[in-house]
């Protein structure tokens, strides 16, 4: 196969691919404040590498800015995009478009993302009480913990040197040499150490009114999907989702809490093998093995 033209490429440079609820936003928040990083101008995701993908590139440019696309700009493309973590065919795809890209993965306590991504459909409406009923319309709940698969999949497309893997309890212990590390690791200036760093983002939380969050779910990705990203963002900074935001998250056992645990015993001690560090998570390496790193 020959060299890939301009046209079917693109200059990202740095995306975090998540997963989710492990502190994408905040990573989005601060690549933002980079003056040589383009980020995608009206939404936090584009979903290309997943769901969009047939839609063809030029699709994806309209994302960003088309001066940021010329060498001369000294500006490269970056995009914090959770939902690609655990997407079989997301690492193959943006291997083959954006040579040279870094992947950021930024994860957490194997159980506690997926009880957090559990809250975070619940509060949308989308899911009852029953976590296991949840994760049967909603996989990433349980498979995005998976990390040994998923890691090494984006490993094996890009290389080890090309995949940088944080913990999310750093973010909140030194957010700011945290960022640090992450932009040295990446070839980028420093930002400078910002007052909001260590702010939590995005946190979870229950809904008053589950079938007005579904509803209202519903709505943003219909907008979305009609490209009236600048009416999502409105609705936003007006706080609409205060009207149905507020109620308790539902609760998970400790017995569920046990289950999730036994499955991501191996994967835990994957992570703790690959950054040769003890990890402090609530999960055990099982008798039976781990995967390797």
């Amino acid at each position: 196969m020959g060299h890939r033209t301009m046209s079917e490429t693109v200059p990202l440079r740095l995306l975090g691919v998540g997963p989710q609820r492990s502190g994408t936003t905040w990573l989005d928040t601060h690549l933002r404040r980079h003056p040589a990083l383009a980020l995608p101008a009206h939404v936090k995701e584009t979903f290309f590498f997943d769901r969009h993908w047939a839609r063809g590139l030029d699709d994806y440019r309209r994302h960003f800015p088309p001066e940021a696309e010329s060498h001369a700009s000294g500006v490269g493309w970056a995009e914090v995009a959770p939902t690609l973590f655990d997407v079989p065919e997301a690492p193959g795809r943006v291997s083959g478009v954006a040579p040279g890209v870094r992947a950021v993965i930024l994860l957490r306590d194997p159980v506690e993302r997926a009880v957090s991504l559990y809250r975070h459909h619940a509060a949308r409406g989308r899911v009852g009480a029953d976590l296991w009923e949840a994760a049967s319309a909603f996989p990433s709940i349980l498979t995005a913990g998976d990390y040994a698969e998923h890691v090494e999949r984006w490993i094996g497309a890009l290389g080890r040197e090309r995949v940088y893997v944080a913990l999310l309890q750093d973010v909140a212990a030194t957010p700011d040499a945290t960022l640090r590390a992450l932009t040295d690791w990446a070839g980028l200036a420093p930002l400078a150490p910002s007052p909001e760093a260590g702010r939590r983002v995005n946190a979870g939380g229950g809904t008053r009114f589950p079938a007005l969050a579904r509803v209202a779910a519903g709505a943003v990705a219909a907008l979305h999907a009609a490209r009236l990203h600048r009416v999502v963002a409105a609705g936003k900074r007006l706080g609409l989702n205060r009207v149905y935001r507020g109620g308790e998250a539902p609760e998970v056992s400790a017995g569920v809490r046990q289950r999730l645990a036994d499955r991501y015993a191996p994967h835990v001690a994957y992570v703790e093998r690959l950054l040769q560090r003890e990890t402090g998570w609530s999960c055990t390496a099982s008798p039976g093995g781990s995967p390797e790193a």
